[in-house]
């Protein structure tokens, strides 16, 4: 939040603070503010002040209601270690990138979209891939999953469950000029 609206919430809040002090000093029968609020709202231009003030009081209460309501979008993350001392965790957008980085070890994939998601067992990860056509798809699989299991394991300090692999497209290594 601003400074600006920090200072505007403090002075809304001030302003709750003297109407509260007012209700409790009319309550308790002392007539001064009830008189010096017939005195303020003796004029037109008065009330007209005290209308706009009670619609940008109006204004700030609906936006600091929805504002609290808005929830703050939450990081995903998947836990490395949990014990007394805390917890350790790793977006899953950081595992995404150990996973490529894993990936670009493995000559012949062309592209990749990887998926995470966290369980019991540890880390799932689905990779959805190209690859290029003149590689045996059993044998880069095995590769692949070999180095991400390797690379999450060593430098993210996680256990894998298990790497699914989706060979969805075969792209030509170079594609033939027209003849």
């Amino acid at each position: 939040m601003s400074v600006m609206w920090r200072l505007v919430f403090f002075l809304y809040n001030l302003f709750f603070m003297a109407l509260g002090v007012v209700m409790v000093a009319a309550a308790i029968g002392r007539p001064e503010p009830l008189d010096y609020l017939k005195i303020a709202l003796a004029t037109p231009q008065n009330r007209i002040v005290f209308g706009v003030v009670g619609i940008l009081l109006l204004v700030l209460a609906a936006i600091s209601v929805f504002s609290n309501l808005k929830r703050e979008p939450r990081v995903k993350s998947v836990i490395v270690e949990s014990s007394l001392s805390g917890q350790v965790s790793i977006s899953e957008e950081a595992v995404k990138t150990i996973i490529m980085k894993a990936v670009k070890k493995v000559e012949g994939v062309k592209e990749i979209k990887p998926e995470v998601s966290s369980g019991n067992n540890g880390v799932s990860v689905y990779l959805h891939m190209m690859i290029n056509p003149e590689y045996s798809v059993p044998e880069m699989s095995a590769k692949i999953q070999e180095m991400v299991k390797e690379y999450l394991e060593d430098i993210g300090g996680l256990q894998v469950a298990e790497i699914r692999i989706l060979v969805d497209d075969f792209t030509p290594a170079v594609k033939p000029s027209g003849s």
